[in-house]
């Protein structure tokens, strides 16, 4: 990175003068040339004018022209006139401001053609040789809202790269995070030079605005997606990133002590009127005494007055910065969100606890764009999902669910303490204040559950994610405390089916025992902490008028690996035996090839097992007058599956009549499972994130 105090002479490459045989007429007015109508060429873009048209000079030192002035057309003046006011550090800053100002003004305004010329004649240029050069913080800050606003221009973002100003953005941003507006001084960086020069210390906000600035052009070039590996790795995009969203001074404790100052200065103040009063003469105490009372009502005044500023001004830096932590994190997630970027970015942040602090963070925001950023991680880097969920990311990711408020509390007094243990425990934190989390953002609920999902697809992740306390009750909880959001049921359906997927997880998600020799102990100990009835939730997500034929799938491929696990008729009856109505009605009414195969192979495990009476006629769906079969696959998980991917066919147990159905139509039964298997796939690779 190129040190701030390494000023170079600003030069911009001289533009082609165009030849005087190729021009007849002035390009501004269209006037022919002539004997009385000579040609000029304009020194700032090379063009042949007449010299009506090109009347005007300025000095052009940042094209070697020296202080000079030289002609320019009406067209190049103002942005001319301007970059050399800005690059002109011999006549002091306020000449500098002055160019800066006008170049802000002129950008504004938002004329298309005013831009390009902008950025054709070395505006931008001149910016970032600003943030590189200049130790003046209103330079900055100037310098930087001009580089925000063209960073929003769609046809601008590549040149503020190829411009190589990431460099110096990424220098203030690394001076302004640890700069001390009280001892004026910059901490932990090598460089002994202070960027600020100026005799006044610069104001909070000041600085954070400039730290704005800098992020929201990280965030739009994020947003947009060209950022190279090299700019988001190498030159540290990333790690400045991670460092803004966590970004968190201790300003209001700063403004809280200097309040305490000033009120104890006035008390010791009042208390030293009071003193020097005590000896005064009987005739005069009552005066006296309505004179320290109008003081003490002044200084009482004065310090609610006081108090209320300093209020009022710690709630608009904490503003500010819950602004940097957002622009932040929202630019991780648009960087995550990129499958080239997403096995470098686990690697830079293996083995830390960058992540897991940032989905803990009491900021909205942060925890919802994390959440995302770790669903994007976790979609396609299945080897690479032990090592992100490694550390405390569990944990942290747990929380974001774990804050939602219980709706299913029998034993108040025990479930509250019991509550506050884990939200310790997730959070990592002694009595967790539950209002600093809130309000609750359902996006980032959303998020978590898609992100567990991903999870539970391989093996290591989902056993770290099964064993975090309450688990599958905190997950179970998200589609009561969010009745209305149907993009959350299918994320929390889609969860519980992969989880299912295990056959070691059958008793936690049912909550009961195999009792069958060494399992006891560790299904009971499972119990005691993990295990949770998930079948209740499934039925009501399933039954709701929300269900969609997606989270419907979702729902029975859960029962369908569930029910698999279990071999015993009469405890397959007692555990599924509320499902069996709702399977029942879905094979009266899905027509989704996948669902109706697995919910045939549901009913037909009832029947083995000496099911309901409700179906026992149903062996075989019929719908729109084609027969629904069975395949039998196994249900297993694989690795390299994305996201949706994991779902596989379960195994289903074919009754006679079918036996002889298809023995009957076996090429229509070909056609049949043909195009059920295309329809699957297409599913599969259709859902995601």
């Amino acid at each position: 990175m190129q040190q701030l105090d390494d000023r170079q002479t600003f030069l911009l490459p001289r533009p082609v003068w165009v030849n005087d045989i190729d021009v007849t007429h002035c390009i501004s007015c269209n006037a022919t040339f002539g004997p009385l109508r000579r040609r000029h060429h304009c020194r700032h873009c090379g063009n042949i004018f007449c010299h009506e048209c090109s009347s005007k000079s300025v000095p052009l030192p940042q094209l070697g022209y020296g202080s000079k002035p030289v002609r320019v057309c009406k067209g190049c003046f103002e942005v001319a006139y301007l970059v050399t006011y800005v690059i002109d550090d011999d006549h002091g800053l306020s000449t500098q401001i002055h160019g800066t100002r006008g170049l802000l003004e002129l950008i504004e305004k938002d004329n298309e053609h005013d831009l390009q010329k902008v950025v054709m004649y070395g505006g931008i240029d001149a910016l970032i040789w600003l943030c590189r050069s200049s130790t003046s913080v209103q330079i900055h800050y100037l310098a930087t809202t001009i580089l925000a606003i063209l960073a929003e221009k769609e046809s601008i973002r590549p040149v503020i790269i190829t411009k190589w100003a990431l460099p110096p953005l990424l220098h203030l941003i690394e001076f302004y995070v640890y700069y001390d507006t009280n001892t004026k001084k910059k901490k932990n960086l090598k460089q002994q030079q202070s960027i600020v020069e100026d005799d006044t210390p610069p104001d909070q906000e000041v600085i954070l605005e400039i730290v704005i600035n800098c992020t929201h052009v990280f965030y739009q070039l994020s947003r947009a997606g060209i950022l190279s590996q090299s700019n988001i790795i190498d030159d540290g995009v990333l790690f400045t990133l991670l460092t803004l969203a966590a970004y968190d001074p201790a300003v209001e404790r700063q403004l809280q002590v200097q309040q305490q100052e000033a009120i104890m200065e006035n008390v010791n103040g009042s208390i030293d009127r009071q003193h020097n009063q005590v000896d005064e003469e009987e005739q005069e105490q009552e005066q006296e005494e309505i004179e320290r009372n109008e003081t003490n009502l002044r200084v009482e005044e004065e310090e609610e007055q006081e108090q209320g500023q300093g209020q009022e001004l710690a709630e608009q830096i904490k503003e500010r910065i819950r602004i940097i932590q957002s622009l932040a994190s929202k630019a991780i997630s648009a960087i995550s969100a990129s499958v080239s970027n997403q096995p470098s970015i686990i690697e830079l942040i293996r083995g830390t606890d960058k992540f897991a602090y940032l989905l803990r963070s009491t900021n909205g925001e942060v925890r919802k764009y994390m959440a995302k950023t770790i669903a994007y991680l976790s979609l396609r880097n299945d080897k690479y999902k032990p090592a992100l969920l490694g550390g405390d990311v569990a944990r942290a990711l747990v929380s974001i669910i774990a804050l939602l408020p219980q709706q299913d509390e029998n034993d108040e007094e025990e479930e509250d303490e019991q509550r506050q243990q884990d939200l310790n425990y997730y959070l990592s934190r002694n009595d967790v204040d539950e209002e600093q989390y809130n309000p609750i953002n359902p996006s980032a609920i959303s998020h978590a559950c898609c992100a567990l999902a991903n999870f539970a697809t391989n093996y290591e992740s989902q056993s770290n994610l099964i064993s975090q306390p309450h688990l599958l009750k905190y997950i179970c909880n998200v589609p009561t405390a969010l009745q209305g959001h149907t993009e959350v049921h299918r994320h929390v359906a889609r969860c519980l089916a992969n989880f299912a997927l295990y056959g070691e997880n059958n008793s936690v998600m049912l909550n009961y025992s195999l009792g069958n020799g060494n399992d006891d102990n560790h299904d009971n100990n499972n119990n005691t902490r993990h295990a949770y009835n998930i079948l209740p939730t499934l039925l009501a997500m399933g039954q709701s008028a929300n269900s969609t034929p997606d989270i419907q799938r979702h729902i029975v491929r859960a029962i369908d690996n569930l029910s698999s696990q279990v071999s015993d008729g009469e405890r397959w009856r007692y555990l599924f035996n509320n499902a069996h109505e709702f399977i029942i009605r879905l094979l009266e009414e899905s027509q989704d090839p996948d669902t109706l195969k697995r919910a045939q192979s549901i009913h037909d495990k009832s029947d083995k097992a000496g099911g309901n009476d409700v179906g026992a006629s149903t062996s075989l769906s019929i719908t729109n007058g084609e027969e629904k079969l069975t395949d039998k696959n196994d249900d297993g998980v694989n690795s390299h599956n994305d996201h949706y991917n994991d779902e596989t066919t379960s195994s289903a147990t074919t009754t006679p009549t079918t036996k002889k159905k298809n023995k009957k139509k076996n090429k229509k039964k070909n056609n049949v499972n043909n195009n059920t298997q295309d329809q699957q796939q297409q599913q599969e690779t259709e859902d995601s994130y």
